[in-house]
């Protein structure tokens, strides 16, 4: 019998199931099937996330980018003029009243008295809307504006920041309410109360700096140092001003003055204290070395008269 075509057949069958497994491991398997539900699930998952923390932080950024242009800027401004009047009394009554005119009020005076007059130094706060209106009544009072600066400092985003401080601290605050009516234990309770009160301690800090910006905002400060004609005008001898010279002299002995004071104090307070801490010992051994030796000196003369 010949086995030829049976041979031939079985060749072709091999070589037909291989060629199909090569085909199959070609073709990619579907990362899911339709009909597999959890399998299914996953790979949705996975693209999905990405995609909603992106919308997340997208949608966060957008709220705070809001907030911002919500928010009213918050200017704290500080102005700073020297002026020289005629009179430095009747000048500064004027300051008074137009500082109450404007809804200000006075926070700190000194007036210094010489001999060609009064000088005199303000700090007042006014609305922040009337500054300019402020300056102008101070700038006709005067009969000289030597030195004026007016600054701002934008404080908006500090502010901001708190606002969102506060909101994240008032949340954390309600959940903790929330746990210890819920804890089963009294450690537990105790647990979530230290840490309830730090955040609410750290509550009140944030209300605190919010509403000193608040205020420091609305209100702007003005610093005037007044000096009268008289004191003002410069002493001028063919060119040499001696009241320069006189000043630097005058400073020079202050600063002498300031450091022999200093010097006095630290040897009061330091040195002395720290000489007698270290003399004590020295000074009690000098009078015991000095008693001895007169003990010895008495026993040796009564030694000596002993023997004559």
């Amino acid at each position: 019998m010949n086995n030829r075509p049976m041979y031939a057949m079985g060749a072709a069958l091999l070589m037909i199931v291989a060629v199909g497994c090569a085909a199959k491991s070609a073709i990619p398997e579907p990362m899911w099937d339709e009909d597999a539900g959890a399998p299914a699930a996953m790979p949705t998952m996975v693209g999905e996330a990405p995609m909603e923390m992106e919308e997340s932080v997208v949608s966060e950024s957008r709220g705070q980018a809001g907030e911002y242009a919500a928010v009213e800027r918050l200017i704290i401004r500080n102005a700073n003029l020297q002026i020289v009047v005629r009179d430095t009394e009747s000048a500064v009554e004027q300051i008074d009243a137009l500082t109450a005119e404007l809804g200000g009020y006075l926070i700190e005076s000194n007036l210094s008295e010489y001999r060609e007059g009064k000088q005199a130094f303000l700090k007042i706060r006014i609305p922040a809307e009337d500054l300019n209106q402020a300056l102008d009544g101070i700038r006709e009072i005067a009969e000289e504006v030597r030195r004026e600066n007016v600054s701002g400092e934008d404080v908006t985003d500090e502010y901001v920041d708190l606002q969102s401080r506060m909101r994240h601290l008032e949340a954390t605050e309600e959940r903790l309410l929330t746990f210890m009516e819920e804890a089963e234990d009294t450690e537990a309770a105790l647990e979530v109360y230290d840490r309830l009160q730090n955040i609410q301690a750290q509550i009140e800090q944030t209300k605190g700096r919010m509403q000193y910006l608040e205020e420091s905002a609305a209100m702007a400060t003005i610093t005037l140092n007044i000096t009268p004609s008289e004191l003002a005008r410069p002493i001028e001898v063919g060119g040499w001003r001696p009241q320069g010279t006189l000043r630097d002299a005058f400073e020079s002995l202050i600063k002498v003055f300031q450091f022999l004071v200093d010097a006095l104090i630290v040897i009061l307070v330091l040195v002395v204290p720290v000489l007698g801490v270290i003399a004590l010992p020295l000074v009690g051994l000098f009078f015991l070395i000095r008693a001895l030796v007169r003990r010895r000196r008495g026993a040796k003369k009564k030694k000596d008269t002993a023997a004559n």
